[in-house]
């Protein structure tokens, strides 16, 4: 009789099991709260990193791992990061404290990073830190003070460790070299304080002539542009480009550039316009 409801009970067992393998996956979930005690994987693959780059940990989609003893916590977004919010701006934040709740100064950082040598290296960081306290003393802190600000720090050839290239904060910036070995640039006194090297100013440089790409042929036109920087100040002319009708015109990004004019016969027909990238492409669709 033991026997028997041994057999049955591994009968039973067994086919659960070929049920349970052959179920259909559930395609909604609608719950309250989902609590998730180790990992969550968003992928179509169902593996949490693309296939080759296991070691980089590519995620496939996205995954999300808790803080345990043997692994550190974390989420891995593959793609696009996208945020949106209605009647609210988006809100990032850096919460940090030390294990015994003490103060933390430096509650996190952003920092862009290359795979080299088998791990991911840091290359450029924007971290957000409380000023010192010879600054502000730490009983003046609070909310109305902001005792904040933003460092900036990249790395040069030849120098193990990042070098403070800027330090923001209370409406004023330190800017220069430093930070190997030592304490980084010293807290601006001034709206800016440059450490070491000199200020060179550059004027805006004259565009070349753009490029005509094609025109409809109707009529002769000729094309230049003018750069216009942030403050709004114009470079000359640059040497016009002849089409055989209105035309889709390319030209060259100027350095210091903010803003382009477009001139069409000698006479300015659009602009100042903004374009992305290191070319500016521009049809003229404008008739007199």
């Amino acid at each position: 009789m033991k026997e028997r409801i041994i057999t049955i009970l591994l009968s039973v067992g067994a086919t659960c099991g070929v049920m349970k393998g052959t179920e259909e996956p559930l395609r909604e979930l609608e719950v309250d709260r989902l609590i998730v005690r180790r990992e969550l994987i968003v992928s179509d693959t169902g593996k949490p990193w693309e296939n080759g780059f296991e070691e980089q940990q590519i995620p496939r989609g996205i995954y999300a791992r808790s803080v345990t003893e043997e692994a550190v916590g974390g989420l891995w977004v593959r793609s696009r990061l996208i945020k949106g919010e209605i009647d609210d701006p988006f809100d990032d934040r850096f919460h940090a404290l030390e294990r015994d709740g003490r103060l933390r100064t430096a509650p996190g950082h952003i920092s862009w990073n290359v795979w080299l040598d088998g791990n991911w290296r840091q290359v450029a960081i924007v971290q957000g830190e409380g000023i010192e306290f010879s600054d502000l003393p730490r009983e003046e802190w609070n909310g109305g003070s902001h005792p904040g600000r933003v460092r900036i720090q990249t790395f040069r050839p030849g120098h193990g460790e990042p070098l403070t290239d800027a330090l923001i904060g209370q409406g004023k910036m330190s800017i220069g070299g430093g930070g190997f070995g030592g304490g980084g640039l010293p807290s601006p006194a001034h709206v800016v304080d440059l450490w070491g090297g000199s200020i060179v100013s550059h004027p805006i440089a004259n565009p070349d002539a753009p490029k005509v790409l094609n025109d409809d042929g109707t009529k002769e036109h000729e094309y230049a542009v003018i750069a216009v920087d942030a403050e709004g100040y114009r470079s000359k002319t640059s040497p016009a480009a002849k089409a055989n009708g209105f035309a889709t015109i390319r030209w060259d990004s100027v350095p210091g550039a903010d803003a382009y004019i477009i001139v069409r016969d000698g006479a300015e027909i659009a602009g100042p316009i903004r374009i992305e990238g290191s070319q500016k492409t521009w049809k003229d669709l404008t008739r007199p």
